[in-house]
């Protein structure tokens, strides 16, 4: 397979293994354009859809073209998470194809938007917040981040659900993996004769992606340490047979073992960073997210308090860092 290293134009559809077309999307987000994929052969299947926006819907029309196909030929539809930018435009996708709509079990309450579990999602991140020290005033990201979940995407069902070492249904060749991190439901997908992966944002040449905290599903668990599932899943895809990453956004990845390796130890760096705020006393989550991310926590903090709790995490987790709670905030102290 040879190496593509340029990021194709929006609405572009190019194959970019046997049988898988790239096509790309915008995106009104920071992260640009996402990349869904159309495996082609006797059930067309659509890995992921894109935010549910005019753009990305004529995008999406005119990279199936470009490809020889048509959105009434999909047969199915498979996620690789529920965050927006992949999963906002599946009920518009589903109402015009008819296509069978396949995702990890976690996934359903958010695509479905299951107004039960949406109430409880927010009043885990207001606890999370106010134990994390974010002002009162600032709690209000809360609620834009639904009103942002609700303009990006609508509810649809769901038909069946996908889990580890399952295969894809119809594509026996593609092995469902489960690589969670990014987001509690993401699964990655490899087809081992010619060892493609389909990674969505598991795996991204020019950023790291953030492991994003989520409520536990059940909800009598703790919250997942969401950094420490993705450096797992991450390790996982070091011992498996995969040559070339299909990634949800930017460049085709080549040499994973390299990206790995740098992403687990850039970790580290960043722990470090995190004990030298610590020199001087204790802090709370929001302190240090404000001292890791001096210009963005006000405008991206959902993103920034979990790289922060993240490396907070590792830290705890190898007892070099202890936690203090006093009227229901956490402080952190070497």
């Amino acid at each position: 397979m040879t190496h593509i290293d340029n990021n194709q134009e929006a609405g572009a559809a190019r194959e970019v293994a046997s049988g898988v077309y790239q096509i790309t999307v915008p995106t009104p987000f920071a992260v640009g354009p996402v990349n869904l994929y159309l495996i082609t052969g006797e059930t067309p299947t659509l890995v992921d859809v894109g935010p549910r926006t005019d753009a990305a819907w004529e995008a999406l029309h005119q990279g199936l073209e470009m490809s020889g196909h048509s959105l009434s030929q999909i047969k199915q539809i498979v996620l690789t998470h529920h965050h927006v930018d992949h999963s906002g435009m599946l009920e518009r996708v589903r109402q015009a194809s008819g296509a069978k709509v396949y995702c990890h079990p976690y996934a359903i309450p958010f695509v479905e938007m299951d107004e039960d579990f949406l109430q409880y999602h927010d009043e885990f991140f207001h606890k999370l917040y106010v134990q994390c020290g974010v002002p009162q005033e600032m709690l209000g990201v809360i609620v834009r981040f639904r009103m942002m979940m609700q303009t990006f995407a609508e509810a649809t069902k769901i038909d069946g659900t996908i889990r580890h070492g399952e295969t894809l249904p119809h594509l026996p060749e593609w092995k469902v993996l489960t690589t969670p991190g990014h987001a509690q439901d993401h699964v990655s997908f490899l087809r081992e004769s010619d060892r493609v992966m389909i990674a969505g944002d598991h795996i991204i040449q020019h950023i790291s992606s953030n492991a994003f905290i989520e409520p536990p599903l059940d909800r009598s668990q703790v919250r997942p340490m969401t950094l420490v599932q993705y450096r797992t899943s991450m390790e996982m895809c070091l011992g498996l047979p995969i040559e070339l990453i299909l990634p949800g956004h930017g460049e085709l990845v080549t040499n994973h073992h390299e990206l790995i390796t740098e992403r687990l130890q850039n970790n580290w760096k960043r722990t470090n960073v995190l004990r030298g705020f610590l020199q001087d006393g204790e802090k709370t989550a929001y302190e240090l997210a404000q001292g890791l991310f001096p210009t963005k926590y006000q405008k991206e903090l959902p993103l920034v308090i979990s790289e922060t709790l993240g490396h907070l995490d590792l830290l705890t987790m190898l007892y070099q860092v202890e936690t203090t709670e006093r009227d229901g905030v956490i402080y952190y102290s070497l």
